[in-house]
């Protein structure tokens, strides 16, 4: 699952921006979306939090799912 495709999984972006943001993580949905176009990934220092939110919401998203799109 590619960066893109766990952030729709997650709601899109304004709806994990709004769960990142409940974090305490401040962060624009205009940022969130931005990871979704084409060469973008989501930054490393996020996938502690979208993991959480993940398992929260019942989607399997793991560190070793978003480090294997980085490295690709």
């Amino acid at each position: 699952m590619n960066h893109s495709a766990i952030i729709k999984a997650l709601g899109g972006a304004h709806s994990l921006g709004d769960e990142l943001r409940a974090r305490g993580i401040a962060i624009a949905d205009v940022t969130v979306r931005s990871w979704t176009l084409t060469g973008r990934m989501i930054p490393a220092k996020y996938w502690s939090h979208i993991a959480a939110i993940a398992s929260a919401q019942g989607v399997a998203v793991s560190f070793e799912a978003l480090a294997e799109q980085v490295a690709a």
